[in-house]
């Protein structure tokens, strides 16, 4: 009898061998992502730090926080001059909104 090559005894694998009989997660690699489709968003608005140049997504409740006085608003451009939650320094933070409110306006109620 043959001796099987060096390394392929199951008891020394490190990786199991996947079993025909047992289902796999069809899901687990997009679980991983979050811009999946089908993820769950949690980014409700997205703002963006002029001065450190970082973008961070935060809950609307965690963004009125954001928005101590003094703030100024520039509805134009949309952007506000308050202190950033990333770098602590006051800049103007561009608001945009974040993936989970534009997946709630993609869903938005049909008649």
């Amino acid at each position: 009898m043959a001796e099987p090559p060096r390394g392929t005894s199951a008891r020394f694998d490190r990786i199991r061998r996947v079993d025909p009989g047992r289902s796999r997660d069809d899901r687990g690699k997009e679980a991983l992502y979050s811009t999946s489709p089908t993820s769950s968003a949690s980014a409700q608005v997205q703002l963006t730090c002029q001065r450190c140049e970082v973008s961070s997504g935060l809950t609307v409740i965690a963004a009125l926080r954001v928005l101590r006085p003094p703030v100024l608003v520039d509805p134009f451009r949309r952007r506000v001059w308050t202190r950033c939650p990333v770098c602590a320094r006051r800049s103007w933070l561009e608001i945009r909104a974040g993936q989970a409110l534009r997946v709630l306006l993609q869903r938005a109620p049909t008649q």
